[in-house]
């Protein structure tokens, strides 16, 4: 390595790296857990006919027009962390790692213990530690990497191109990265 600061650097990127691996190891080892919807009378009717709906344009890889729907469901059950999980994984697939970095933690402040949620926020650690290394290769140059630098980078890339998949409850993944 060339400076400190490459040193610094890369520790805290192996760190990061080795920790989601752990995640992602684990993450095949159960089986996803589901809340289900338990409301009942008409205005549970009513959310539970936008839920359907909500899945079925998330489905269909329609994912802003799933989001408003996901969304009016939740601001009936704020609580819901099907739907917290499902607006992330949009946030997700849309580029918006803000948010859906905010949603997952949500989940997993409710005590969820999902494998799946587990995944999902390595994934989405692993897509921005690609971006920062690609970021940090742009401005050293390709040839001034190191090789661990570039293990990492290649590691990622191997899982499936430049941004690992994410699982879906439903098995669903949206067809199209729709906005």
């Amino acid at each position: 390595m060339n400076t400190q600061s490459d040193t610094f650097r890369w520790n805290q990127i192996s760190r990061r790296f080795m920790a989601m691996l752990a995640v992602l190891l684990l993450a095949g080892c159960a089986t996803p857990a589901s809340t289900g919807y338990t409301g009942s009378g008409p205005a549970a009717t009513e959310v539970l006919g936008e839920w359907k709906r909500a899945d079925r344009l998330y489905a269909r890889g329609d994912l802003r027009r799933a989001k408003e729907g996901y969304e009016m469901v939740l601001e009936r059950e704020p609580g819901n962390n099907e739907v917290l999980f499902r607006l992330a994984n949009i946030a997700y697939y849309m580029q918006n790692p803000a948010e859906a970095r905010e949603l997952y933690a949500r989940v997993l402040d409710s005590g969820s213990v999902d494998p799946q949620l587990f995944y999902n926020r390595a994934a989405l650690n692993l897509t921005e530690a690609y971006d920062d290394l690609s970021r940090y290769a742009q401005e050293v140059g390709p040839g001034n990497l190191t090789p661990e630098i570039r293990a990492v980078m290649a590691a990622i890339e191997r899982m499936s191109g430049q941004r690992p998949p994410i699982n879906d409850k439903a098995g669903t993944a949206p067809s199209g990265r729709g906005e």
